[in-house]
């Protein structure tokens, strides 16, 4: 009998061990690799890579350089604190539209003034695009809703049927009037499967520690990004805006598609990295998730 119980057992497990092997899938992420001066960096292959769920390694099977189109929802700031700069933000956005048009982007424009609201919805193309920063204007009276922005900006991109998605948030540390938590809104980051690139304009005035909203959003902008695989960037000045927007433009047109094998499992890992071999070069990643078919509440 035991030795029937014994047979039985190894049977089991040897059942069990199969699916993990057979059940292996392949996962994908997007991923910028940066030098010392924040310039992407070329050349890099399989080999080059290094990503881990959880803390342990997976097999890189697939990377290079990606031409995916984006689908890429930008977050203005035109509350009425935003007036002083908005000529700067429409400049700046022009000629970063021009060039995400090469890049096969479909842009949405979404304001943050008192509640979130489509300036544009997604379209691609100089002129269709151009045609929304028009639509770019202080609200006389309003105030900026950030984190009520951002999420109903992810829910939204993450609905759509294309995997690469990206969020650039354009704003500055006034008050924000928003109701969202700010874990939500970091849930709503996670879930999204699009990188969050934030261009701050600050004021020095530690306007970021001053009250609850302002440290909420802080901590937003802080680790939304760095989890997502965005880039922060701070400025001194609204005249910045225009380099800014090139960098996130660069970035965002030099990134990699890296695909590896996840093995079965039943509990998705919580936690993903990605990292370069070469000295002296860093590197940024966001998952791609799959599509989400209901909205969350």
């Amino acid at each position: 009998m035991r030795t029937i119980v014994w047979l039985l057992a190894v049977t089991a497990s040897a059942f069990l061990a199969q699916p993990a092997d057979a059940q292996t899938t392949e996962q994908a992420a997007y991923v910028s690799v940066l030098d010392k001066a924040g310039h992407p960096v070329g050349g890099l292959d399989v080999a080059d890579f290094v990503v881990k769920e959880d803390g342990l390694a997976r097999e890189v099977l697939r990377a290079g350089r990606t031409s995916d189109p984006i689908d890429l929802a930008v977050v203005v700031d035109n509350s009425f604190a935003s007036q002083p700069y908005i000529l700067d933000i429409r400049k700046a956005l022009g000629a970063f539209f021009d060039t995400m048009a090469g890049q096969q982007a479909v842009i949405a424009l979404v304001g943050m003034a008192d509640r979130p609201t489509v300036l544009m919805d997604y379209r691609s193309g100089i002129a269709e695009t151009r045609k929304g920063i028009e639509k770019i204007f202080a609200q006389p009276g309003s105030g900026m809703v950030f984190q009520d922005t951002l999420v109903q900006t992810l829910r939204g991109l993450a609905r759509r049927d294309n995997p690469r998605r990206a969020v650039l948030v354009i704003t500055s540390e006034g008050t924000d009037f928003s109701n969202t938590p700010y874990q939500n809104t970091l849930d709503a980051i996670r879930d999204s499967g699009a990188a969050v690139h934030v261009v701050l304009l600050t004021d020095r005035t530690n306007a970021a520690i001053r009250d609850d909203h302002a440290r909420e959003r802080a901590l937003v902008v802080d680790e939304g990004t760095r989890m997502s695989g965005g880039r922060r960037q701070d400025l001194l000045s609204s005249m910045a805006y225009n380099d800014a927007l090139a960098r996130v433009a660069e970035d965002l047109g030099n990134q990699y598609k890296v695909v590896y094998g996840r093995p079965g499992v039943l509990v998705p890992p919580r936690t993903f990295e990605v990292s370069v071999k070469k000295p002296d070069l860093s590197a940024r990643g966001t998952l791609v998730r799959e599509k989400q078919t209901g909205a969350k509440k």
